[in-house]
């Protein structure tokens, strides 16, 4: 790698706040350093992360207000208050969809001027209702529910005319950059029972990862783009440092590109552990791979935790297995503090557009994701973290001259 050793260079070298708040300004917000980059965090409209309503939103809202210049709508298709019915409806006419909680999002973003991005629209089943999912339906019949839901959620409230990006795609790929397999099983799409269509990537050899691709996919960005100008992103986690699974994302937006299908972004899922040493200048790389194909490359989904996974086999590891004392927790938050500022600063050199966080506040996960696993920006009494401020040092020292 020819950057090597100038990323080594301009990388992490820890270094107390009370250092470096002589170079820069440490009482500024998030966006007063993020220049032309969108910073975005995700938020609901109640429940955890809220800022409409609930014991709590008013702080989220004010914490969102001064530090970011875009919010994250969070709107699932089935979990919590999502849009598809509850119930299997009598036929796919009678299909109605619930666009109240995602509307009502929107328009706070609309009135306080927010960037506004909205995730996701089609996933994995298990994002779903098993009914759904336990449905044989035709591939004629699976388009027409996909149409009549694109077109629900979009027209409803002029979203289509109000949200600037649309993550249309989510998780669709295998760890070897495969594209899951139908079925109803939770990790198996659904959607692939519309077909398949023939790979127009011209990649040969180890780069052809897929001979066929998903046609579901080429009509949810058709379906979109008739209907909105939102940028169109397609998302997965572990990709953002390269792999074969970001090689399938690869072939698949080269397939896009040529078949003059309006694909705009790609979405790299940072959900990442402090037990792993990232090879930054994969991550340089990979994001100028997909730059140079014609898409914009988001960091979306931004947080530092804990690798808590067993093994094959065995049962997950809990916080307490990892951090049995205070001087445990300080190392952790160094490597946390280490990874924020590292993944902050090769994102914007490389020219990111969006970098997103997966919230911002300790302790207050979405269902038991990383629980008390203290990954992100704020303790839970809204005081800032040391990784806060390196986040800030990263946006400072590379805003655009």
């Amino acid at each position: 790698m020819i950057l090597t050793g100038r990323l080594l260079s301009i990388l992490f070298f820890f270094t107390p706040s009370i250092i470096y708040s002589q170079i820069f300004d440490i009482s500024k917000s998030l966006k007063d350093y993020s220049g032309k980059t969108i910073i975005t965090s995700q938020v609901r409209s109640e429940g955890n992360k809220a800022i409409l309503r609930g014991t709590e939103s008013k702080k989220n809202r004010e914490f969102v207000l001064s530090n970011y210049n875009g919010i994250q709508m969070s709107v699932y298709p089935a979990w919590d208050f999502g849009f598809w019915p509850k119930q299997k409806p009598y036929s796919i006419s009678d299909f109605k969809y619930n666009v109240k909680g995602l509307s009502e999002l929107v328009n706070w973003g609309v009135e306080n001027n927010m960037y506004i991005i909205h995730h996701c629209l089609f996933f994995p089943n298990k994002y779903f209702p098993k009914w759904f999912w336990d449905t044989n339906y035709t591939s004629n019949e699976l388009l027409e529910i996909l149409e009549s839901y694109i077109q629900n959620i979009l027209v409803t409230n002029q979203n289509k005319e109000k949200i600037d990006a649309l993550n249309v795609i989510n998780e669709i790929f295998d760890k070897n950059g495969n594209y899951r397999p139908s079925g109803n099983r939770n990790e198996d799409v659904k959607w692939m029972d519309i077909g398949f269509e023939e790979d127009n990537s011209n990649l040969i050899g180890q780069h052809k990862i897929n001979h066929k691709h998903p046609i579901f996919i080429r009509k949810v960005l058709e379906k979109s783009r008739s209907l909105s100008n939102a940028k169109l992103e397609i998302r997965d986690f572990n990709i953002a440092f390269g792999g074969k699974k970001a090689d399938g994302l690869y072939q698949l937006i080269k397939h896009l590109k040529n078949s003059n299908v309006s694909i705009d972004a790609i979405g790299f899922q940072c959900h990442l552990n402090t037990n792993i040493n990232y090879n930054y200048d994969k991550m340089y790389d990979n994001i100028k791979r997909f730059q140079e194909i014609g898409v914009d490359v988001y960091i979306t989904e931004l947080d530092v935790g804990m690798n808590l996974w067993g093994g094959e086999g065995k049962p997950r590891r809990k916080v307490s297995d990892v951090i049995k004392n205070d001087s445990d927790w300080e190392n952790y938050f160094e490597k946390q503090n280490r990874i924020y500022y590292n993944v902050i600063k090769i994102a914007k050199l490389a020219g990111v557009k969006l970098i997103s966080d997966w919230g911002f506040r300790d302790d207050v996960p979405y269902g038991n994701w990383r629980k008390d696993q203290k990954a992100w920006l704020l303790n839970k009494d809204y005081s800032k973290k040391q990784a806060y401020y390196e986040v800030l040092r990263a946006l400072y020292e590379t805003q655009e001259k």
